[in-house]
């Protein structure tokens, strides 16, 4: 068992004050430039990119992922690094302990935020893992009454407790390297770690080589056929589901395997077909309808969006007549990374000018403003939201619209020129996915007389679908 009393400390008591600062001095120093340089080590030699796909051929490039090898179901994820060892514990100043581990760094962690995060079943529920802790009551300049290294796997810290005995908080050392890391780096912790696949953007070629389908019955009956279905819809953005029994309550139950509806203005499920209402959605019409995300004009859009064939039929005297009706997808992330390559300054302008989308529908007006191309602070591409039916009027500064038309033009024209878009008519049967943040979606105008076309729809958080999923490669 370490205490407290470290070797440095050992060697300061028989020293001056002055030369127990300096030495204190040298001790940080050497820590933190060590500290320092594995950092460094560590950020240059991380391997950041995602899969695209052009005209058959994988390359890449840089995105939000970090590339991992594929896996499958019932594969660990990689070995991690190995945990390091608590060397000493030491006060830093009166609100913060210095913690310093065996690989040569140290981190400073402040008293008041340890007490916050204490573990312990008083502290945090150990099923949920939510807070008991009431954060507000704790003294902001508490300072614990004895603090001990055990094994060098454990951080003990007892803290004051009224007129009751000390409470007890026990960190481990991969939980404190791990935040400790956090606040060196200002970054944001993910939890439980998972390494998911890369990323696959695709084009018109790709897509169809590697078209992401799944039959309805492996994916409802089998965990493996589930886990090919997400993985779908997490690299691709797509997926498309076979076979799915003409039920008007299957989407329903296709949902239920994975997540849950989410409930809209539009109701639980809605159904895609011809209403004479004149005041009815475009979408219930038979007028063509271009490449567009839905509801950009709620506070958040939909994550995914199902969409279920219930009947497609060909009413002409020719069978092989084209009576339209096809639906057509395109890779919002794929075109913005072009845009980005070819036209940085326009994927500038639509990364940083928001737009306002705005509906009324059965009486209820909603409106929202968001960049057409969302971006994080690191500028990797989150979001796309792209409908010029629901775009209102540009509210920017006089000397950003030339730009930003300029921009929305270049985007629109190559998402029109048909070089990233799959299409095809969907059957009875058919069942696709989609990330509606991600992957554009449409539809070809026909004539009521000559189809007659049924899509039921519905909503689905995309939080969900990643929980499960992530679920899946945490086996």
């Amino acid at each position: 068992m370490l205490t407290l009393v470290s070797r440095f400390a050992a060697t300061e008591f028989a020293a001056t004050s002055t030369t127990r600062r300096a030495i204190w001095r040298n001790v940080v120093t050497n820590w933190r430039v060590k500290s320092i340089g594995l950092l460094r080590r560590r950020v240059t030699s991380g391997s950041i990119c995602a899969t695209k796909w052009n005209n058959g051929a994988e390359t890449q490039f840089s995105t939000t992922s970090t590339q991992q090898p594929t896996q499958t179901l019932g594969e660990k994820n990689q070995t991690p690094m190995p945990t390091p060892a608590i060397l000493e514990a030491i006060p830093h100043d009166n609100h913060t302990v210095k913690i310093l581990f065996n690989n040569h760094t140290a981190y400073d962690l402040k008293y008041v935020w340890l007490r916050d995060n204490c573990q312990c079943p008083l502290c945090m529920h150990p099923g949920t893992k939510q807070k008991l802790l009431d954060s507000p009551l704790i003294d902001i300049n508490i300072r614990p009454e004895k603090t001990i290294v055990r094994d060098n796997t454990t951080l003990q810290i007892y803290w004051p407790n009224g007129s009751d005995l000390p409470h007890r908080s026990v960190y481990t050392a991969e939980w404190l390297n791990k935040y400790g890391m956090c606040f060196a780096n200002d970054s944001f912790e993910t939890e439980p770690i998972v390494h998911r696949p890369p990323l696959v953007l695709w084009d018109k070629v790709s897509i169809w080589e590697h078209l992401p389908e799944v039959s309805y019955s492996e994916m409802m009956n089998t965990d493996a056929g589930l886990f090919k279905w997400l993985s779908y819809i997490h690299k691709f953005g797509l997926a498309i589901l076979r076979d799915v029994p003409i039920n008007t309550d299957e989407i329903a139950k296709v949902v239920q395997r994975f997540a849950y509806i989410k409930e809209t203005s539009y109701g639980i499920t809605f159904d895609v077909r011809i209403e004479p209402d004149p005041e009815a959605h475009l979408a219930f019409s038979g007028v063509h309808l271009d490449h567009h995300t839905d509801m950009n004009y709620r506070e958040k859009s939909p994550g995914l969006q199902l969409l279920h064939c219930i009947k497609s039929q060909n009413l002409s005297d020719k069978e092989q007549e084209d009576v339209g009706g096809m639906s057509f997808f395109v890779d919002g992330f794929a075109v913005a990374e072009w845009l980005q390559e070819n036209h940085p300054a326009a994927f500038h302008v639509l990364s940083n000018t928001a737009v306002k989308f705005s509906i009324t529908n059965s009486g209820n007006r909603y409106s929202q403003k968001v960049p057409i191309l969302c971006v994080n602070k690191s500028g990797e591409l989150e979001e796309v939201h792209i409908n010029n039916r629901t775009m209102g009027p540009l509210q920017a500064p006089s000397h950003l619209v030339m730009p930003f038309y300029h921009a929305y033009n270049s985007l629109t024209r190559k998402i029109r020129d048909g070089s990233h878009e799959i299409m095809f008519t969907m059957k009875p049967g058919d069942l696709v996915l989609f990330n509606n943040r991600r992957v554009l979606h449409g539809r070809t105008a026909f004539d009521p007389t000559t189809l007659s076309r049924h899509l039921i729809g519905c909503y689905v958080d995309i939080d969900e679908k990643m929980s499960k999923y992530d679920s899946f490669l945490l086996r």
